[in-house]
């Protein structure tokens, strides 16, 4: 009881939770606005956002936010309804400026964290990793990889990237996305089929060496079934980089039909070929 008697702890408190109030009422929203902007400018990238807001316990929150290329192309890179980023207080002595996020996006949820570098020989993105669930895949539009742009359904999965592996002795990364329920046209019509419904669908990948190894492009559906692996020999621009992919392909039915497939040229223009 002497506790909630205490005067001087409640007035402490009120002065905390005034404080608080106060700097979040008076916090700088533009100009931590222009300094993200900057910052991503560096790393190739423009972002905006409709409003900026600060979070708690140490970070900022973002709606409507836009990322694209800072070259010539206007597609969108991301397009969320939320980003929320949180720093720790030493990241302003740290080489790498590490920060935590999570948001919304394509009526899906997502969380990880990131690191840069914006001194010195190395400028921009070095490590990072991410969760997401439930994303739809209309709603990304022209998102993502080229490869995979026009397929439909929900999206979960995850991604992990580090430019700098000691084990390695350069950069990695790995993919993994699961998607149910949708729709992947082909580039090239199949017996007749320009696209493949399916009920689940499971894409596995590495990065090392500067190739992307695709280990599965498995899709499962009522009437086409797909089976791809093989690599992905990336270049400056991604959407150049060059397809070496085989597999099979299978119509169901009574009679069924089977197929080897291999995939050639870019990830913008993949080319088709059945034997």
């Amino acid at each position: 009881m002497r506790l909630f008697k205490n005067k001087i702890l409640w007035v402490s408190i009120y002065a905390v939770v005034i404080t608080g109030v106060f700097l979040y009422l008076l916090f700088p929203s533009a100009f931590v606005m222009r300094q993200i902007e900057s910052a991503t400018l560096e790393a190739g990238y423009a972002l905006t956002a409709r409003a900026l807001q600060p979070s708690l316990p140490l970070g900022v929150k973002l709606k409507d936010v836009t990322v694209r290329s800072a070259g010539l192309s206007t597609d969108a890179s991301f397009q969320g309804e939320l980003l929320d980023l949180q720093v720790h207080p030493a990241v302003f002595f740290q080489k790498i400026k590490r920060f935590r996020f999570q948001g919304k996006a394509y009526g899906g949820s997502f969380d990880g964290s990131t690191g840069f570098i914006s001194e010195g020989p190395v400028n921009g993105l070095v490590e990072g990793k991410i969760q997401f669930q439930n994303m739809d895949l209309i709603r990304a539009g022209s998102s993502g990889i080229p490869l995979f742009r026009g397929m439909t359904g929900t999206a979960r999965g995850s991604m992990f990237y580090a430019a700098n592996d000691a084990a390695a002795g350069g950069a990695v990364g790995k993919l993994s996305l699961y998607v149910s329920r949708g729709v992947y046209p082909l580039p090239e019509p199949f017996l007749g089929v320009s696209r493949i419904a399916f009920d689940r669908g499971e894409i596995q990948a590495q990065l090392k060496d500067g190739n992307v190894t695709l280990t599965r492009f498995d899709i499962y559906g009522a009437q086409v079934n797909c089976f791809l692996n093989g690599s992905i020999q990336l270049a400056d621009r991604v959407e150049d980089s060059r397809l070496n992919l085989k597999g099979v392909m299978e119509l169901a039915g009574k009679n069924k039909i089977r197929m080897n497939v291999m995939v050639g040229g870019t990830l913008t223009n993949p080319s088709f070929r059945y034997i």
